[in-house]
């Protein structure tokens, strides 16, 4: 069976969507890397475009690109909005309102500087992987910034996304969305965690 890929960009970053795909997200604050080291993940993000995503090489170098922005997040980096239950209940209402698009949030996980979700588009999903983030960010920033009374810059503008291969790799993404509050030491357990499903 072939997995028919579409490679589109959003700014430098290149993201593959699959048909039929599930995918691993990750949407970070505006303020949660520093710059340079925003930069340094750019270029090595950008190097996947040359490479097939079907790929190991493709996956063992998105891998790379993870751990080493999962390094920055997890350090508590910027003002950390989303601790605020007001700005975190946002981000969940809006994930939420994806099943009107026919996609479904598996798991998520919202912690202080960012957020991670395990999202199924149907086959009755008539809306891409860009469109399906542009709506949640471009939403949930509205409401944000209103409920702030600021402007200005509420997420990063690139995301990362990893299409899911396998079962095995599914219950491993599931175990990480999970085990994030703990690893950050926001709860003992994950069901503890208001914001992790």
């Amino acid at each position: 069976m072939s997995v028919v890929t579409t490679r589109f960009s959003r700014g430098k970053l290149p993201h593959w969507e699959i048909k039929d795909g599930r995918y691993f997200l990750t949407v970070r604050l505006a303020d949660s890397i520093p710059r340079e080291a925003a930069l340094r993940l750019q270029e090595v993000h950008a190097s996947l475009a040359s490479i097939e995503p079907k790929s190991a090489q493709f996956a063992q170098l998105q891998r790379h690109y993870f751990l080493s922005l999962e390094k920055y997040l997890d350090s508590g980096i910027g003002g950390c909005l989303l601790r605020e239950p007001q700005i975190a209940r946002i981000v969940v209402e809006e994930l939420e309102c994806l099943d009107d698009w026919h996609v479904e949030v598996a798991h998520r996980t919202i912690m202080p500087n960012h957020w991670h979700a395990l999202i199924v588009p149907s086959r009755n999903c008539a809306h891409s992987l860009g469109e399906i983030m542009k709506r949640v960010k471009g939403r949930s920033a509205l409401r944000i910034r209103r409920a702030l009374g600021n402007g200005g810059a509420v997420w990063q503008r690139e995301w990362f996304d990893r299409w899911v291969r396998t079962e095995s790799e599914w219950e491993r993404m599931v175990r990480y969305v999970r085990n994030n509050p703990v690893k950050a030491g926001l709860v003992a357990d994950w069901s503890d965690h208001l914001w992790t499903k």
